[in-house]
C-alpha cells in the first residue's frame, strides 16, 4: 500500500481508491477490490451471488450515521440487537450506545478502503429489505448457508471478519477485512490525527467522541 495516506485513514479523502467491480458506489483500494472480485466469483462458483452494500466510507457519511442515531432519527440497538430508548442518557452514554453498532467518524475500518459489507444477493426472500443483522446468519436466517461459505472460504482471498462480538464492538457477520492492508492501515493510524478530524468537523458531540476515543483506542477497530 503506498503511503502516507493520512487523509484516506480518516475518510477525509477517497484519492487512490477504485469501484469495487461495475459499482461506482463501491469504493476499495486496489489490492482489497481484486481480493473481493475473487471471492465474489468463488462464491458464484458455490451458488452464492455475492454483492456489497458499503465498502469505502467518507467521514462525513459516517459523522451522519451517528448523528443521527443520536438525534434519534435511526434506531439504536442493544447487544441483543433490539430497539432501545437512549433520549433521557446523557450524551456519552448515548455515544457509547450509538457506537455499538457504528463506528466514530475518523475511527471507522470503512475509512481504509479496505472493508466492505457483503451479502448474498440470490439469498434474500423476495419482499425481504437487507437488515445486516446477526439474526440473518443465525441457524434460522436466511444468510445461514452463507455465513458457513464465509468462515471456510474468508481467509484464502485475504479477507476476515474483524467484528466477531469479542471485542468492543458487537459481532457483526457481514463486515469482511482485507487484512494484509487492514493491518498496514490501523499501524499508521494515529489517536491524535483521529481526534484532529473530530474537532475540526464541528459536530456539537466531537469533544464526547475524543473522550470516547481516548477511552477505547484502538479496541474501537474490534
Amino acid at each position: 500500500m503506498n503511503t502516507p495516506r493520512s487523509k484516506v485513514l480518516y475518510g477525509l479523502s477517497s484519492e487512490g481508491l477504485i469501484p469495487a467491480g461495475g459499482d461506482l458506489r463501491i469504493l476499495g483500494t486496489p489490492g482489497a477490490v481484486q481480493a473481493f472480485l475473487r471471492l465474489k466469483e468463488a462464491a458464484r462458483a458455490d451458488g452464492y451471488e455475492v454483492k456489497a452494500c458499503s465498502g469505502w466510507r467518507s467521514f462525513e457519511r459516517q459523522a451522519a450515521i451517528v448523528g443521527d442515531k443520536l438525534a434519534l432519527r435511526r434506531p439504536v440497538l442493544d447487544a441483543s440487537e433490539r430497539p432501545i430508548d437512549i433520549s433521557s442518557l446523557p450524551l456519552v452514554q448515548k455515544l457509547e450506545a450509538a457506537l455499538r453498532f457504528s463506528a466514530l467518524p475518523g475511527f471507522s475500518r470503512h475509512h481504509f478502503g479496505t472493508d466492505f459489507d457483503i451479502y448474498p444477493e440470490n439469498l434474500l426472500p423476495r419482499g425481504y429489505a437487507l437488515q445486516l443483522t446477526c439474526a440473518e446468519y443465525a441457524q434460522d436466517g436466511c444468510f445461514y448457508p452463507f455465513g458457513r461459505w464465509l468462515a471456510q472460504n474468508l481467509e484464502r482471498f485475504g479477507f476476515l471478519r474483524p467484528f466477531s462480538g469479542a471485542g468492543l464492538v458487537s459481532r457483526e457477520p457481514w463486515h469482511i477485512s482485507y487484512f494484509p492492508e487492514a493491518e498496514c492501515c490501523l499501524a499508521q493510524f494515529s489517536l491524535d490525527e483521529g481526534k484532529s478530524a473530530l474537532r475540526a468537523s464541528g459536530l456539537p458531540w466531537a469533544e464526547a467522541a475524543c473522550a470516547y476515543a481516548d477511552a477505547h483506542f484502538p479496541r474501537c477497530f474490534s
